[in-house]
C-alpha cells in the first residue's frame, strides 16, 4: 500500500505493522478514544435525567468548553516551546479531534436514533 515507506522498513528490518506505528503515540490515541466515549456516555445519561430543551443546551455547553479547553492548549503550546510545547500541543489537537468526533457522534445519534 505504501511502498516508500515498506522500502524504508525492508532497510530497517521491520515488518508489517511495527514499522508504522510511532513509539510513544499511542496515548494520544487514548485521548481521543477517551475524549469521544466522555461526550457520547455524557450525553446519553444527561438525556436520561435532563428534560429535552434542557439537554441541548448542556450538551452544547459541554462541547463548547472542551473546544474552547483544547484550544488554549494548543495556543499555550506555542508559549511554552520546546519538546514540551510541542507535547501540550499534540495533547491539544488529541483533545480538539475527540471533542469533534463526539459531537459528530451525537449528531448521528440525533439523526438516525430513536425519538
Amino acid at each position: 500500500m505504501y511502498p516508500n515507506l515498506n522500502k524504508i522498513n525492508d532497510k530497517l528490518g521491520k515488518t508489517g505493522r511495527e514499522g508504522l506505528v510511532v513509539e510513544g503515540f499511542e496515548i494520544f490515541f487514548y485521548i481521543i478514544f477517551g475524549v469521544t466515549v466522555l461526550i457520547v456516555i455524557a450525553s446519553m445519561f444527561s438525556k436520561r435525567i435532563l428534560p429535552d430543551n434542557k439537554y441541548d443546551k448542556y450538551i452544547s455547553i459541554g462541547i463548547v468548553g472542551l473546544l474552547l479547553i483544547s484550544i488554549a492548549i494548543i495556543i499555550i503550546s506555542f508559549f511554552v516551546g520546546g519538546w514540551s510545547g510541542m507535547g501540550y500541543g499534540f495533547i491539544g489537537i488529541s483533545i480538539l479531534i475527540g471533542t469533534i468526533l463526539g459531537g459528530f457522534i451525537i449528531s448521528l445519534f440525533k439523526c438516525f436514533g430513536k425519538t
